[in-house]
């Protein structure tokens, strides 16, 4: 009986595991000549406590590999800060990337910056 609950809760982690990475929604990416891809995903999203700067993110990653399963769902949040006016930038640890305006195609912090900058007003 044991034995079987076990089983159960395996099965169970390993399916809200792969909910949980469908459930992200990507804002970046990124696909490997192995076909495996890695995606990163905003997690959480609040106002800056830091002056200079708008937003606190916490971004999440998900690995897929080549069958598009889920291989590893990092469950931390890597803290980033974004700041949308002039000067645009996106501060990943201690380091402060200006952002190009208007932000073209490009990296993650791109990306990110133009789905936290960028989102339409209704």
């Amino acid at each position: 009986m044991s034995r079987l609950c076990i089983v159960i809760l395996a099965v169970s982690a390993i399916a809200a595991s792969d909910a949980q990475a469908q459930e992200r929604m990507p804002f970046h990416v990124a696909t490997f000549a192995d076909s495996r891809t890695v995606s990163l995903a905003i997690i959480s999203s609040s106002a800056s406590t830091d002056g200079r700067f708008d937003f606190d993110v916490g971004i999440g990653l998900t690995e897929f590999g080549s069958g598009g399963a889920p291989v590893f769902i990092d469950e931390s949040a890597h803290g980033v800060r974004v700041r949308c006016e002039d000067p645009a930038a996106v501060k990943v640890g201690g380091i402060v990337h200006p952002m190009a305006a208007p932000p073209g195609p490009g990296d993650w912090k791109r990306d990110l910056w133009k789905a936290i900058c960028q989102q339409p007003i209704s």
